[in-house]
């Protein structure tokens, strides 16, 4: 179930997307992160469309499975279900999609050693992509979804 940030559920992300875009030429951006909570992590996948200049909407979904024992498997189920997203979106929304990876290239980082693997996931479906530093939608937006910051600014 997708939910805006006030909590808004909707009922169909693909309607509320193409009706939010219109005509316009504005890029999605899709990203997940997730937390770990005790013996579960939850996942949150975020859509954000800017209105350049005048903010932007943001969507997103929950989902809460065991565990995840390893950084690598976390790291690409973030990107799974970021793909899986894009894709859904990508059937009937003609608009250029960028999905967001929640991976830093720098060697200082344990995940950079899945960067490569994981953008090449996306690209192999026919996304853009955006890694660390860059990939603010994952790092920042969705970020702040799964810590449940945005309950605690109402």
């Amino acid at each position: 179930m997708w939910k805006s940030l006030s909590g808004r559920r909707v009922q169909d992300i693909v309607a509320e997307v193409r009706d939010l875009i219109g005509d316009q030429d504005r890029t999605v951006h899709i990203g997940t992160d997730a937390k770990h909570r005790g013996f579960h992590t939850d996942f949150v996948t975020v859509i954000a469309i800017l209105d350049p200049g005048r903010g932007g909407r943001v969507f997103y979904r929950r989902d809460r499975v065991s565990r995840m024992k390893s950084l690598a498997q976390k790291l690409f189920r973030e990107c799974e279900l970021s793909i899986e997203s894009a894709l859904h979106l990508a059937q009937t929304v003609a608009q250029d999609i960028i999905v967001h990876v929640d991976a830093n290239e720098d060697e200082r980082h344990r995940s950079s050693k899945y960067v490569q693997a994981l953008a090449g996931m996306v690209v192999g479906h026919g996304f853009r992509v955006q890694v660390k530093p860059n990939a603010w939608c994952a790092t920042h937006v969705a970020d702040y979804v799964v810590k449940e910051k945005h309950r605690k600014a109402a």
